[in-house]
């Protein structure tokens, strides 16, 4: 059974690798051709600016990190939403020996549940076009595709939005 907390300063390094690894087995591993830039990689191991502007929140199975999310309200730095109002969502990840255990359900329930709270009327949140795997967990769990919330990168990124109506 995982065990969910509040993430703490002592947490960030191993949450940072983790979400290093768990994005680079999504996009590597499943999307050839898909590289990292530094500036991701520094984005992603800092979690002492996350914890400052948003909820992030660390599962753990028999004392092991299993994974992560992180949710922002509204007007929070960092908070991506394009619908007004809503919290966003982001860095959802599981370690990769975790991963097929349904813990994503875990955290996104609990993500519903704290952006609830906060009377949020939805959840944005932002993926990588093409993680076709990512997009159906979402999908499965009630998001819809919302093309407001596109953002395009191009060359280096593509993202789709989805927003989940609360």
């Amino acid at each position: 059974m995982m065990k969910l907390r509040h993430a703490e300063e002592a947490d960030d390094d191993a949450v940072g690798e983790l979400l290093v690894r768990a994005f680079d087995t999504q996009n590597s591993a499943k999307m050839p051709g898909v590289i990292s830039s530094p500036e991701r990689y520094a984005d992603l191991r800092n979690r002492a600016q996350k914890r400052e502007e948003a909820t992030v929140l660390v599962g753990e199975v028999d004392g092991i990190l299993a994974g992560t999310i992180t949710l922002y309200r509204w007007g929070a730095s960092g908070n991506e939403a394009w619908v007004d109002g809503s919290a966003g969502l982001r860095y959802l990840a599981i370690e990769p020996r975790f991963a097929g255990k349904s813990l994503s359900t875990i955290f996104l329930a609990e993500a519903k549940k704290l952006a609830q709270s906060w009377e949020a009327p939805a959840i944005c949140l932002r993926v990588r076009r093409g993680a076709d795997g990512v997009q159906r967990l979402y999908t499965l769990h009630g998001w819809q595709r919302d093309e407001r919330g596109d953002l395009d990168l191009l060359p280096e990124i593509y993202l789709d939005g989805f927003t989940l109506s609360l």
